[in-house]
């Protein structure tokens, strides 16, 4: 069954948004684990079928941030040094945020992401399902392979949870009245638990294995991953297209109604409401349109809105951190979640 997120119902005044942090400041601490992750990676996408040694070639040569990961190996350091343990449960999530983003791809028929090339734009559908099955079948196989019990069952759960945020965007798409309580629990499911899934996995196998903790940790990525998509969605209507590599528009395009919309539409005028509704609607815009449209979601408060959100979310995330001792760890976790809210790409 999904987990309903637990900061739903929170109502609190607008914050100030979070100074601009860098990734590789972030970073900082785990740098030399994350190179390790990185060497593990190219280990176990190596396989005996050339095809899929070909796509994930690609797959490995065009990854992100890592920002799972290193949220991961950050909370397995606020209790000491770092296990090989911890590099191999990182190197896990990473493959299995691969496998779902090659899925997603595939399942919106996107061709670029970042602006380079995706497995199904280079192959095709068929062939990023395959690759997307695999990398899921491998991150288990590891997990079972280094006897990851905890750390395995939190995946299994993430990864259903995920499945369960897949099905909600297909069940919400091109609706207008979805509302902000369905969006949060979508966001939730496809973002915030994986990352949730991180930080607890990080906790436990830094030697924690009190539930209440786990479950602490459990809900510190959970709020910071749904801070992470809020700003994610926010792109989709005032990044730069240079920076992110992705089309302003393309996922209202692809019928995903997304916080500054959903916060615009319940607070606009009703002429206005009238008109963003027939605009959201469509699925290409003359550039006319799309200023216009731009244009009415700031005047009802829906862009300022989901920053006040996103803060007020990620501010609940940061008061978890507050019984940890102060160290290089909680400071880079409190790095990741300004990070989270403040970043333009």
């Amino acid at each position: 069954m999904l987990r309903r997120p637990l900061w739903a119902a929170a109502a609190r005044p607008a914050l100030e948004r979070s100074p601009l942090v860098s990734i590789t400041q972030v970073q900082r601490p785990v740098r030399r684990e994350l190179e390790q992750v990185q060497v593990q990676l190219r280990e176990l996408f190596r396989t005996p079928i050339p095809i899929l040694n070909q796509v994930g070639g690609h797959v490995l040569a065009t990854r992100g941030k890592k920002f799972r990961p290193t949220v991961l190996l950050l909370s397995a350091k606020l209790r000491g040094r770092l296990s090989a343990d911890a590099i191999v449960a990182a190197t896990v999530i990473e493959m299995v945020h691969a496998a779902a983003l090659i899925h997603d791809d595939a399942v919106d028929k996107s061709g670029l992401r970042r602006g380079l090339p995706t497995v199904n734009g280079l192959w095709t559908d068929e062939m990023a399902i395959i690759m997307g099955d695999y990398l899921y079948a491998q991150a288990m196989a590891t997990l079972v392979r280094h006897q990851l019990g905890h750390a395995m069952g939190v995946m299994a759960r993430a990864v259903g949870e995920m499945s369960c945020g897949e099905a909600l965007e297909f069940q919400y798409a091109y609706d207008p009245d979805v509302t902000e309580p369905q969006y949060e629990e979508l966001i939730f499911a496809k973002t915030g638990s994986l990352i949730g899934a991180a930080t607890e996995i990080g906790v436990g196998i830094g030697r924690t294995r009190d539930p209440r903790m786990l479950e602490r940790y459990r809900r510190f990525g959970d709020h910071l991953g749904t801070a992470f998509q809020i700003v994610d969605d926010l792109f989709d209507y005032l990044a730069d297209p240079q920076v992110t590599g992705k089309p302003v528009g393309s996922d209202l395009a692809d019928g995903k109604i997304t916080l500054p919309l959903i916060a615009a539409l319940r607070d606009a005028t009703e002429r206005d409401r009238k008109t963003l509704r027939a605009l959201a609607l469509k699925k290409r815009w003359t550039p006319g349109q799309w200023d216009r449209l731009r244009t009415l979601i700031e005047r009802a408060g829906g862009f300022a809105y989901a920053r006040r959100r996103a803060q007020q979310i990620a501010d609940q995330a940061r008061a978890l951190l507050a019984g940890e001792p102060r160290g290089v760890a909680r400071q880079a976790l409190e790095r990741a979640i300004d990070y989270a809210v403040a970043r333009d790409h």
